[in-house]
């Protein structure tokens, strides 16, 4: 992991985002310039776990929700990522054994836009 760039993408200061970029496995997924950034500093494992799995869970709430919040806790080298979908409360987490992200909270946002997911980090809102 490229701590340094890691750091560097996810705490830049962004007015919105200039493109989406498409998941190359899951076509309906995309992220931010933001993401990208932080992905290519070594963790496009969680874009491929968030493309893979989250669209089943918006479907599980999708009377009550469009967005979600999803944080990634890092710590000793494992994560876990949580999807918050309502006030705070997790509908679905994942935990990874191994990560060399940074450790620490990270904290992005998806939105389903009719069964399109973007994600977004924090500060391109």
């Amino acid at each position: 992991m490229y701590t340094e760039a890691f750091l560097k993408a996810y705490n830049e200061s962004r007015n919105g985002t200039d493109n989406f970029y498409r998941h190359p496995m899951v076509r309906n997924f995309a992220y931010s310039d933001g993401v990208r950034e932080c992905a290519e500093a070594s963790c496009y494992w969680m874009l491929d776990i968030l493309a893979t799995e989250l669209p089943a869970q918006f479907r599980k709430f999708a009377d009550v929700a469009n967005t979600c919040e999803i944080v990634v806790t890092v710590a000793n080298s494992k994560a876990v990522i949580a999807a918050m979908f309502e006030d705070g409360v997790v509908g679905w987490s994942k935990k990874i054994s191994y990560t060399d992200m940074p450790e620490g909270v990270w904290k992005f946002f998806i939105a389903d836009e009719d069964g399109s997911y973007r994600m977004i980090l924090f500060t391109e809102y």
